[in-house]
């Protein structure tokens, strides 16, 4: 990196960071309201398994993907364990579905911790760009005149 990049990174680094988590958290929390919403208006509708994992035993940390088509759409979601076992072996299975039936969410995939998190890190983020602002220490300008 170059002296002005270090610079710009020790000044600022902290207030950018944290407005970046906040924007990320945003984006969180904004897609916990959105599968919230689909789930509280319990629009169900089904959907044809297009792929699966082989074996829900080894899903691995992050889960499984699954393959849906709805509505001539093919939707590409993320499990875990409990979804895995509700999809596999199956052609169709149920899903929810917002009023424009552009979007899916999978019967249990909505969680209320999901959007509380998304808050936390909101906080966070505040709290680390408010530290990255009162750090910021204003150096005098000093002026040597010759003479």
């Amino acid at each position: 990196m170059n002296e002005k990049t270090k610079a710009f990174l020790n000044s600022k680094g902290l207030i950018f960071g944290g407005f970046f988590m906040i924007a990320i958290s945003l984006i969180i929390i904004w897609k916990g309201i959105e599968k919230k919403r689909i789930t509280e208006e319990n629009r169900i509708v089904v959907a044809t398994v297009l792929e699966t994992p082989t074996d829900c035993d080894n899903l691995g940390r992050r889960g499984g993907y699954y393959k849906l088509q709805f509505n001539d759409r093919i939707f590409v979601k993320s499990g875990n364990r409990i979804i895995c076992e509700s999809i596999v072996g199956k052609n169709e299975v149920d899903v929810l579905t917002n009023e424009e039936m552009d979007e899916i969410v999978l019967v249990n995939e909505y969680e209320e911790y999901n959007l509380w998190s998304g808050f936390a890190l909101v906080f966070i983020g505040s709290i680390i760009s408010f530290k990255g602002w009162r750090s910021q220490k204003r150096l005098p300008t000093i002026c040597i005149i010759n003479g």
